[in-house]
C-alpha cells in the first residue's frame, strides 16, 4: 500500500466526518451560526483524527501533523479560491482573521485530547461536551449532554476515529 493512501483516506474521513457532524448540529439548534459549527467541528475532528494515527501508528509522524494543518490548509483552499474568483488579493486580511480564530479553535481541542492518545470513550466524550458548549448559543434549553445523544455525534466520531486507527495501523503494517 502506498504511504500517501493513509494521508488521503484520513483527510477524506476529516472532511467527511466534520461536515457531517457540522449538518447534524445545525439541526438541532434554531439561528446556528453556520461558520463558528463548521470551523470547531472541523477543528475538532482533525486533532481527533492526529491523535488516532499518534496512538495506532507512532512511525507516522507526518501524516499527524498534516492532519493538525487540515484546518489551516483548507482556509486556504477557500480564501484562495475566493481570491481568484473575485479578482480580490485584499481577501487574504479576511484568511488571517479566520487562521487566528483556527489556531485557538485547534490549541483549545489538542488540550483536550492528549497527544498520542486514542480519543475513544470518556476523553472523546468530555471533548465532544465541550465542542457541543462552544458551537450552542447561549439559554439552550437542553444540555449540551442531550444534543450530543440527539445527534448521535459521539458514535459518529468515535466511529470515524476507530476506522482512521484501523486504516492507518494496518497500512503502516503494524
Amino acid at each position: 500500500m502506498s504511504r500517501i493512501q493513509p494521508a488521503i483516506f484520513s483527510t477524506l474521513g476529516v472532511f467527511s466526518i466534520a461536515q457531517e457532524l457540522s449538518g447534524l448540529v445545525a439541526s438541532v439548534m434554531d439561528a446556528a451560526d453556520a461558520e463558528l459549527i463548521a470551523e470547531e467541528s472541523l477543528c475538532l475532528v482533525s486533532v481527533a483524527t492526529a491523535r488516532a494515527v499518534e496512538a495506532s501508528a507512532p512511525t507516522e509522524r507526518d501524516l499527524a501533523e498534516s492532519l493538525l494543518v487540515t484546518p489551516f490548509l483548507y482556509r486556504d483552499y477557500l480564501v484562495g479560491s475566493t481570491m481568484i474568483d473575485a479578482d480580490d488579493s485584499g481577501q487574504a486580511q479576511n484568511g488571517s482573521v479566520v487562521g487566528e480564530r483556527l489556531e485557538k479553535k485547534a490549541a483549545f481541542y489538542a488540550v483536550h485530547l492528549p497527544a498520542a492518545t486514542l480519543p475513544i470513550g470518556q476523553i472523546l466524550y468530555n471533548a465532544m461536551l465541550l465542542w457541543m458548549g462552544r458551537v450552542s448559543r447561549p439559554g439552550m434549553k437542553t444540555s449540551p449532554h442531550e444534543r450530543l445523544v440527539e445527534t448521535d455525534s459521539l458514535r459518529k466520531l468515535e466511529s470515524h476515529v476507530r476506522l482512521i486507527a484501523a486504516y492507518v495501523r494496518h497500512a503502516s503494517g503494524g
